[in-house]
């Protein structure tokens, strides 16, 4: 994934909106079906990520679907990761302010 956003081409641009709609999705879905979902919202999201990394075969050239596919892996995964970081921040918080 580039750093510079504002080298980002049309296939990264892609690829983060479509994993911004596959949390959004999830977690409406999640708070519809069952407010207290949380883990297996994280879970869903995790089987997203793990779906997608090493689908294809390293041999081949990637198509535009598959490169796609791994932006949107990649953005999830960044997204869980700051979702992780920021509620242990929180908890670090919380339990320091005890």
């Amino acid at each position: 994934m580039q750093t510079d956003n504002s080298m980002i081409d049309g296939q990264s641009i892609e690829g983060r909106l479509n994993a911004h709609r596959e949390i959004l999705i999830c977690l409406l879905t999640s708070a519809l079906l069952r407010p207290d979902s949380t883990l297996e919202l994280l879970r869903s999201l995790e089987e997203e990520v793990l779906i997608r990394d090493g689908a294809e075969d390293p041999g081949l050239t990637p198509s535009a679907g598959i490169a796609r596919a791994g932006e949107k892996s990649d953005e999830i995964r960044q997204i869980l990761d700051t979702a992780r970081a920021r509620a242990d921040a929180l908890t670090r918080q919380a339990q320091a302010g005890r």
